[in-house]
C-alpha cells in the first residue's frame, strides 16, 4: 500500500511532545540487567497515568469482565458492536503497559472500528518469565469462546509493539493445538523481531525513532537485550516461533493487517513479517505511514491516528462481518 505522503500539524506537534517525553523517560530508563524494582513500578505508574487522563472517545464505557483467570477491561462506546470483538493486547516490552494505559487508544479504537475490545492484563515481567504471557495470551483468547460463547468468526486479535508479538506468538500456539483461529489479526507496530536483527536496528535510526531510540541506545550500550525483561537467556531459542514469530510458518493463517511508521526501530519487523506472510501465501494489508513514530496511535489527537483506526475499521469490515 502506499504511504501516506505527509505529516499533520498535530503529528508535528505529537514528535516535539514526545521527543520531551521520551527525554524524560531515558533519563529514569534502566536496561533489564540494571533497572530496579522501583524504577519498573514508576514507569508503570507513569504509563498508565498517560492512558487514564488521555481524552476518550464520546460515550466510552469500561467494564472489568475476567477471561481464563486474567483481569480484562471490556471496552465499547455507542458506535460498538458487541457481537464483533477485538481482542487486543496492550503494548510495553513485556514488562510495563496495561488495559490503563492504553485505555485512551482502545476507547477511539472501539469506537471507529465499531468493535468491542476486550484488553486483558496479561502478566508481566520480569517479575513473570515467559511463557506467562503466552499462556495469557492462549487462554483469555478461549475463554471469550468457551465461557462467552463467542465463535471464532467473530473475535479479531491485535496489539501493538509487545502486544503485537503476542498477537502472533498467541496465534501460531492456538495453529499448534489445532483449535479454530480468529477471524483476523491487525497489528500496530508489531514487535515481531526481539532479537533486533533487522536492517532498522541501527544507530540513524536510533536518532529518528523519537520513542525507542533512547532506550535502545541503552541497551545496546550495555550490551544487554530488551528481551531479557521477559525472557531467561537460558531459555532463549531464537528459531522458536512462539518466542521470536519471524521464525513462524504463516501458512493457513487468517488474514493480518499491519500498521507501522517509517521513523522507528521496529520497522524492519514489520517489513519482514510482510515478506513472511508473502512466502507462506497468508492475505495481508500492509500500511507504512510516513513519518509516524513507533505506536503513533497513542496521540489519539492526531488525524493520522483517526485514519489508520479507519483503516482497521475497513480491514475488519471484511473479515469481521457486521450481522
Amino acid at each position: 500500500m502506499e504511504a501516506k505522503k505527509m505529516i499533520s500539524k498535530e503529528a508535528q506537534e505529537s514528535i516535539k511532545r514526545y521527543k520531551q517525553f521520551a527525554s524524560f523517560i531515558s533519563s529514569f530508563y534502566r536496561t533489564p540487567s540494571e533497572i530496579s524494582a522501583w524504577r519498573i513500578g514508576f514507569f508503570r505508574w507513569f504509563i498508565n497515568l498517560q492512558g487514564v487522563i488521555g481524552p476518550k472517545a464520546n460515550g466510552t464505557l469500561k467494564e472489568e469482565v475476567t477471561l481464563g483467570g486474567v483481569r480484562t477491561l471490556k471496552v465499547s462506546t455507542p458506535n460498538s458492536d458487541p457481537e464483533r470483538i477485538f481482542l487486543y493486547y496492550h503494548g510495553g516490552g513485556y514488562s510495563m503497559g496495561s488495559p490503563k494505559s492504553h485505555y485512551s487508544l482502545v476507547s477511539y479504537l472501539a469506537d471507529i472500528s465499531n468493535t468491542t475490545v476486550y484488553v486483558p492484563d496479561y502478566r508481566l515481567g520480569p517479575e513473570n518469565k515467559y511463557p506467562a504471557q503466552l499462556d495469557d495470551g492462549v487462554s483469555t483468547y478461549l475463554s471469550l469462546i468457551n465461557d462467552f460463547g463467542y465463535s471464532p468468526n467473530q473475535i479479531a486479535i491485535g496489539g501493538d509493539s509487545a502486544g503485537g508479538n503476542l498477537a502472533l506468538i498467541t496465534l501460531l500456539k492456538l495453529k499448534k493445538l489445532g483449535v479454530d483461529l480468529p477471524s483476523s489479526l491487525a497489528l500496530l507496530s508489531p514487535w515481531a523481531d526481539p532479537s533486533g536483527s533487522g536492517e532498522s536496528y541501527n544507530d540513524d535510526m536510533a536518532d529518528r525513532d523519537i520513542l525507542l531510540g533512547p532506550i535502545m541506545k541503552n541497551v545496546w550500550k550495555n550490551n544487554d537485550e530488551l528481551y531479557h525483561f521477559y525472557i531467561d537467556e537460558e531459555d532463549v531459542d531464537k528459531q522458536n516461533e512462539l518466542m521470536f514469530p519471524l521464525s513462524g510458518n504463516y501458512q493457513n493463517c487468517p488474514p493480518i493487517m499491519i500498521q507501522v511508521g517509517t521513523e522507528e526501530l521496529l520497522l524492519s519487523d514489520s517489513q519482514t513479517l510482510k515478506k513472511l506472510l508473502e512466502r507462506d501465501g497468508c492475505e495481508h494489508e500492509y500500511f507504512e505511514w510516513e513519518g509516524m513514530y513507533h505506536v503513533f496511535h497513542i496521540d489519539v489527537k492526531m488525524p493520522e491516528t483517526i485514519q489508520a483506526f479507519k483503516q482497521i475499521g475497513t480491514f475488519l469490515e471484511k473479515h469481521l462481518p457486521k450481522k
